[in-house]
């Protein structure tokens, strides 16, 4: 049996998953429990042996990169899941690791733990291993991000940056000083390593960052005032989930 540990902070989600696993792996997968925060998991993580985590990669104020960081060191297999498609999957992907978005799909879960199933002894760990290494520099770089520009590469503090925007296989970084820095990769690329830094993207073209909004002004998706007082548009598949980080009032 596949001792498997569910660490996430959604209830609904956490419900769903176990639904699946109880309905369709019961044979190979023993759930030994579900815990919610960063801590409850350490502190189970050090008192059982456990072979596999489903790992909810945001966890309230925390994220289960931090619990990986301050796990044990075992042998256990991890299986991401998120809500977001782009957030910080460069890593996961990097590493060669699992994951599942959310709402979890039946048959995408099946199709992970064939592969947790097949995965031979230490793999596991090889690629955990890999993706510590890769926050581990992340973490030594801290809050900068590479811009590659015509005089050489910049490193700008994330929270100097008031917005990004695309242009076709361009991005566009505007600063708080007033500067604008143009570089020759997507925003998607940039997505995914600001997300955890509090921007959001707003749009197919625009990636904001949410310390800087002054004012958000409703319509069909709305738009976002800054503080420097750009307008951004809002798209309105984006507006409820924007709404929901911003807080209604």
């Amino acid at each position: 049996m596949i001792k498997t540990l569910i660490i996430e902070d959604e209830k609904g989600s956490a419900d769903r998953l176990f639904h699946f696993l109880e309905r369709d792996h019961q044979s190979s997968i023993e759930v030994l429990g579900w815990v919610q925060t960063a801590k409850e998991a350490l502190d189970l993580l050090n008192q059982k042996t456990v072979d596999l985590i489903f790992l909810d990669v945001e966890l309230g104020e925390q994220t289960g990169f931090e619990v990986l960081k301050a796990a044990p060191k075992g042998e256990f297999q991890v299986v991401f899941t998120t809500a977001h498609q782009e957030y910080a999957l460069q890593a996961i992907k990097h590493a060669a690791l699992d994951y599942l978005l959310k709402p979890i799909d039946r048959e995408e879960l099946r199709i992970a733990i064939e592969k947790v199933k097949s995965k031979k002894n230490g793999q596991g760990k090889e690629s955990l291993e890999k993706l510590l290494r890769h926050l581990h520099l992340q973490d030594k770089i801290g809050n900068k991000i590479a811009l590659p520009s015509l005089i050489g590469i910049e490193y700008i503090s994330v929270e100097e940056i008031m917005r990004c925007q695309a242009d076709v296989n361009y991005t566009h970084f505007f600063l708080k000083n007033g500067r604008k820095i143009t570089v020759s990769k997507t925003l998607k690329e940039y997505e995914i390593q600001l997300l955890p830094h509090g921007f959001f993207r707003v749009h197919n073209s625009h990636l904001v960052n949410l310390a800087e909004v002054k004012l958000y002004q409703k319509g069909k998706g709305g738009s976002l005032v800054l503080s420097d007082g750009t307008e951004v548009e809002v798209a309105s598949r984006r507006k409820e989930d924007l709404i929901q980080v911003l807080g209604s009032g």
